[in-house]
């Protein structure tokens, strides 16, 4: 498989948890509800900003220009939507030259106060993917407890259907 395919994957999967959300009244969505990021609105930044922190910066080695964006900045859905595009744009731009080369690249992950940690982009972007994943999985439930179906695509109809 190639990790091409799981980053397009997720970028359907954020469209159907973003239409989701646009189905809900704001106050809905930025309600503190005690999750990872407490809102919707800032799991769904977080998750979103995931991707743009890796492309954008740790990859191509420019992590400490990295500053995390005021969630309380992002005042209604357009401005969530905008972001989303921007971040799928630069990441479409960047698999669109993705070599096997630029695969096996070492890159540095900063780590807080541990050693960088050298790893492949290949698992830089397999480890963004998965961790978006967590948070849409927390996502389902906070839809759930709204009663509210969650949206689903399962990897393989989006493959192959």
């Amino acid at each position: 498989m190639q990790v091409k395919d799981l980053v397009r994957y997720n970028h359907v999967v954020r469209g159907l948890y973003f239409d989701a959300m646009t189905k809900l009244p704001w106050a809905e969505v930025v309600e503190p509800r005690g999750a990872s990021f407490d809102s919707m609105r800032n799991v769904f930044l977080h998750l979103t900003i995931v991707e743009d922190r890796w492309i954008s910066y740790i990859i191509p080695g420019h992590s400490k220009e990295w500053v995390d964006p005021d969630f309380d900045a992002f005042k209604g859905i357009d401005s969530l939507k905008k972001y989303m595009h921007q971040v799928k744009n630069n990441t479409e731009s960047y698999l669109a030259k993705l070599s096997a080369e630029e695969l096996n690249r070492q890159i540095v992950v900063p780590w807080g106060d541990k050693p960088d940690t050298r790893i492949s982009v290949e698992t830089a972007l397999t480890h963004m993917v998965m961790e978006d994943m967590i948070h849409y999985g927390e996502l389902s439930a906070l839809l759930w407890q709204m009663n509210v179906d969650a949206p689903y695509l399962a990897f393989w109809r989006y493959k192959y259907e």
